[in-house]
């Protein structure tokens, strides 16, 4: 009688066992394409937008086209937090050094004067020496920066941040062209914007 009793509950352990395995596997199965699928999304929208910085810096003959995007830093001693922005893409053109560690981390509070033409929202390219004294002045003649243009990046009608395109002292615009680059610029900001809207938590 015992050992009639044992095998059923033999046999439904056993069946519960398979049970938890098969949901056991199946559960890291649909993990794995979970993660694989954000995987390939991000490689997929960031790649896009690196080839559009490319589009946009060759057909403007820049030397430089980047997006930069705000983020919170660390907190003020009365609480405020420190508005910061970072390059998160960049092309450059061949020989010019990079500006991802440079634009790393870097304080809003020192850029008012490009953050000012940012929030015009106008594609226009402006000349170095016409912005106000500022460390953002000095910054763009150390570096050799003789001309700028930038947009927004906007997501929800916020603003996340801003795509920066530069022109060297030996790479001056052409300004014959300007009306077509600018036109230009704004298509490939859209499209930018499109792919950063994909992004996925």
């Amino acid at each position: 009688m015992y050992l009639s009793l044992i095998d059923p509950l033999k046999t439904i352990e056993g069946i519960s066992i398979a049970v938890m395995a098969i949901l056991g596997i199946g559960w890291g199965v649909a993990k794995f394409w979970k993660s694989k699928e954000k995987t390939d999304n991000f490689i997929a929208i960031h790649t896009e937008i690196h080839e559009l910085l490319t589009e946009l810096r060759l057909s403007a003959e820049s030397m430089r086209a980047t997006v930069l995007q705000f983020h919170n830093g660390e907190y003020f001693m009365d609480g405020i937090s420190m508005r910061k922005f970072s390059i998160t893409h960049e092309s450059s053109h061949r020989g010019y050094i990079s500006q991802a560690v440079k634009f790393k981390n870097v304080l809003c509070s020192l850029y008012i004067p490009l953050l000012n033409r940012i929030l015009e929202d106008k594609a226009i390219i402006y000349h170095v020496e016409s912005m106000p004294e500022s460390y953002a002045k000095h910054f763009f003649e150390d570096e050799n920066i003789s001309h700028y243009a930038c947009l927004p990046v906007k997501n929800k009608a916020i603003n996340v941040g801003f795509i920066l395109i530069q022109w060297h002292e030996d790479f001056k615009p052409n300004m014959d062209k300007e009306h077509a680059m600018m036109e230009h610029f704004r298509t490939i900001k859209d499209s930018i914007e499109l792919q950063l809207s994909y992004q996925r938590n």
